[in-house]
């Protein structure tokens, strides 16, 4: 579990409603099914004229396991299972093959299994090219996702501003009416909860997990290009020091873990 994002959505979801509640003495002011209708329903048919259905339907997935789950990158792990890796290798074939299922990052399990092509002539260089196609498709998939969220975000503020309209319009229709002057105040406040729903909707929900999910993917790619320069490095083979210091050059000082290590 993705204890900072779960946080902050906890968090986004409490400062709405305590801003709610507090805005107003009669809080059922902000509950209307005809703006969640407008904001939502046209959101989620807007999007889906953008991209095809069965991607829109996998959203609610991308966020459970994406946002809210475990972050998959590690950077010390991939660091010292790589070193591993080296060593193994070292020690020849068999030695390396019984080290590969204990890698803990899949692509690094992935990427090692080609080493053991050792019935197949491929220049380094093509080999290296093929696992940094494997990367950007992975790249490319995972950014797809946060770019679905990144579009729906620029809907609900103009479904908002629809559905205010549709208020509007409607409380003008009615201002012959005998009580027309009491009703314009609440027919005003109903109309703009429209408008609220759709700036809430984008600023607490969906931009916020487009760019967590754009992070993150960010990040993916970093892992898989150190995964990729040392299985590139045991190819070689270089030294287990120089690879291990190779693979920690993509991160800073900070993020390589040598601290944890010497506690």
């Amino acid at each position: 579990m993705n204890l900072s994002s779960l946080f902050g959505v906890v968090a986004s979801l409490v400062v709405f409603i305590v801003a709610l509640v507090m805005s107003s003495k009669n809080y059922k002011v902000f509950i209307d099914a005809h703006a969640l209708i407008v904001v939502i329903g046209g959101t989620v048919a807007a999007t889906t004229i953008c991209f095809p259905i069965k991607k829109v339907m996998k959203l609610i997935g991308v966020f459970i396991r994406r946002v809210l789950g475990k972050t998959r990158d590690n950077y010390p792990e991939i660091i010292d299972d790589v070193v591993l890796l080296a060593q193994a290798y070292k020690k020849g074939k068999t030695a390396f093959e019984a080290a590969i299922p204990k890698a803990r990052d899949p692509f690094l399990r992935d990427a090692a299994q080609v080493l053991l092509w050792g019935d197949v002539n491929v220049p380094a260089e093509r080999m290296q090219k093929m696992l940094e196609l494997r990367a950007v498709t992975h790249f490319q998939s995972y950014m797809d996702e946060a770019n679905i969220f990144r579009t729906m975000s620029k809907f609900p503020p103009a479904f908002g501003l629809m559905g205010t309209t549709l208020g509007m319009i409607a409380l003008l229709q009615g201002l012959n009416s005998a009580d027309a002057k009491n009703n314009i105040g609440p027919a005003m406040a109903i109309g703009l909860v429209a408008t609220l729903y759709g700036i809430a909707t984008t600023n607490f929900v969906l931009t916020p997990i487009a760019e967590n999910l754009s992070k993150q993917t960010k990040e993916d790619l970093v892992a898989r290009k150190m995964v990729i320069e040392g299985i590139m490095l045991i190819h070689e083979g270089m030294p287990v020091k120089f690879i291990e210091e190779t693979v920690k050059s993509f991160l800073l000082p900070s993020e390589r873990g040598d601290d944890k290590k010497k506690k």
